[in-house]
């Protein structure tokens, strides 16, 4: 009897993640995965994604409010289906991803990479931080919300990052994507960068310093071709606009940029970005020449308590050798 996944993606970053574990972890098993979702743009992406493997089931589940409110009663429908499960891969910690858990209840629970989330979720553990969050309150137990943190114990981390600081008890399993790495022939590369695209605009920066920043960066970049990248959330009317202004290249793809390099069929010579962990995966996927991360003016951020944030930001980049470049 071949072994059952089931993988809860939230991002279509998860989702890539998630293939990944598959053909690390049950490549000739039973995979199952529920695709959960807010707007039609991830969903897009998720049926992009997709398609890189074939799926014994697929479901959707949209965050939407009706299904907010009733999401034990939807999923409970889905995973009563299932038993006997032997690996159950997600890469969030939330309400309804701790009920799917615990309903699942597989025999081994895997937390796969979502970017900066992976840091995120480690941190909460080394400090305990999820039992204030959850807690199986007598609402939720009339409503049959199951939020035990038991899993957490025996939880195993199969990540592309370097976790060794934050001293957990939890199986760390490295990911080196060598199963995709396997699928990509050498691929030529161009004089271009990629500037990869942040959803920063107004939540962190102002549209008038972000654009003081495009006109930096493509002084500084001279001697190159600049493609930019827009975060799916971004606005792309606007990104056109402006691209017209500084006269440089925006390129949306159809799919995540890990995928999206293989399917355009040549590679750049180097990657920046204001932020990005997909910074450090596609510098490694595709061996790219350089990683920059433009150093922004931390007093231009909108809120005080960014500061912080970005100067750790900042700490953790040159730790991992990835050049800070001041374009100001």
């Amino acid at each position: 009897m071949s072994k059952v996944s089931i993988s809860l993606a939230r991002t279509p970053f998860q989702l890539f993640n998630c293939i990944e574990a598959i053909k690390e972890f049950n490549r000739k098993g039973s995979n199952i995965v529920i695709c959960i979702y807010k707007n039609e743009v991830d969903k897009k992406l998720f049926n992009e994604i997709l398609e890189e493997y074939l799926w014994t089931k697929i479901y959707f589940f949209k965050l939407d409010t009706i299904n907010k409110l009733f999401f034990p009663f939807i999923l409970n429908k889905i995973l009563k289906r299932y038993e006997k499960i032997e690996f159950c891969f997600f890469g969030l910690i939330t309400s309804y991803i701790v009920h799917s858990i615990n309903q699942i209840n597989a025999k081994n629970n895997i937390l796969i990479d979502d970017g900066n989330e992976t840091f995120l979720i480690a941190n909460n553990i080394k400090n305990n931080k999820y039992k204030d969050k959850f807690r199986n309150s007598l609402g939720n137990k009339i409503l049959g919300i199951n939020l035990s943190l038991d899993f957490i114990i025996e939880l195993k981390i199969f990540t592309f990052f370097n976790l060794d600081s934050y001293f957990l008890n939890n199986v760390i399993l490295k990911n080196n994507f060598n199963n995709f790495k396997e699928s990509i022939d050498t691929l030529p590369e161009e004089k271009e960068i990629f500037f990869i695209g942040s959803n920063l605009i107004d939540s962190y920066i102002s549209k008038q310093y972000f654009e003081n920043i495009i006109k930096n960066v493509i002084e500084y970049y001279s001697d190159y071709k600049i493609t930019y990248i827009p975060h799916r959330y971004e606005d792309l009317k606007y990104l056109l606009k402006i691209s017209e202004k500084f006269n440089f290249k925006i390129k949306k793809f159809s799919t995540i940029l890990e995928l999206a390099i293989l399917q355009y069929g040549r590679k750049p010579h180097g990657l920046i970005s204001i932020r990005s962990t997909a910074l450090e995966t596609i510098g490694y996927l595709y061996d790219i020449d350089f990683l920059n991360i433009i150093q922004i003016d931390t007093e231009m951020l909108l809120k005080k308590e960014q500061i912080l944030e970005y100067k750790n930001l900042y700490k953790n980049y040159k730790q991992k050798n990835i050049s800070l470049i001041d374009i100001t």
